[in-house]
């Protein structure tokens, strides 16, 4: 049965890619491809959330296990030690920016180069290369379908599958993708939510200058 659902799973993602090409190979350009997908999405999503009303539960997401990136790079970047499960505070960083993101969400495909440019800024300055770290979760996907984003867009980060969509747990409202977590690593061992954001960061800079600020103001 598991490796049924497995040839299943490859064969839709096949089979979406294949549809994704093909219409813009069409008459239709990258851009009103999305803009279809974009509006197959917003019409079936329950709630669209904005990072205002977004609440996240720290202490839910503090002790969310997910499994351990195969890559060895990816598990050196993250400072994770051999296992096969890990928690996100084990992560080796003050702050750890999480991407909630899907394989099939059109808009993270879109934001995908803005996302690898941010990882790019990070890692061009030491003081925030030390401190600050990216990982993104694919909310509902599996491994393969992780592995097939990742080698699309040519993700510079981590990939994290979430196939039994174990983010949720600790957001209050129904998950949109993409949405952006900054988190702060306490003394306790737990995390902080010092920024969110929902949607597109659309502009690599602008994104790392907000959350520094709002990691820098009292509350953060």
């Amino acid at each position: 049965m598991a490796q049924v659902k497995r040839c299943l799973n490859q064969w839709v993602v096949k089979l979406f890619l294949e549809s994704y090409e093909s219409l813009i190979g069409a008459n239709m350009n990258k851009a009103h491809v999305l803009m279809v997908f974009f509006i197959g999405l917003v019409l079936l999503a329950p709630e669209l959330v904005t990072s205002q009303e977004l609440a996240v539960n720290s202490n839910v997401l503090t002790n969310l296990k997910f499994d351990a990136p195969e890559n060895l790079a990816d598990k050196k970047y993250l400072g994770l030690h051999d296992g096969p499960i890990f928690k996100l505070t084990q992560i080796r960083a003050k702050f750890i920016i999480i991407e909630i993101f899907s394989m099939y969400c059109p808009i993270c495909q879109r934001d995908a180069p803005v996302v690898n440019e941010l990882h790019d800024l990070i890692l061009k300055v030491p003081s925030l290369r030390d401190n600050i770290k990216v990982v993104g979760i694919g909310v509902g996907n599996t491994p393969y379908e992780v592995s097939v984003f990742k080698n699309k867009f040519n993700v510079s980060f981590p990939l994290i599958a979430d196939d039994n969509i174990l983010i949720q747990r600790a957001l209050t409202n129904n998950i949109r993708t993409p949405t952006f977590l900054v988190g702060k690593l306490m003394a306790d061992g737990k995390f902080k939510i010092v920024f969110t954001k929902v949607g597109a960061i659309k502009n690599a800079g602008e994104f790392l200058k907000e959350f520094v600020t709002a990691s820098n103001s009292p509350r953060g």
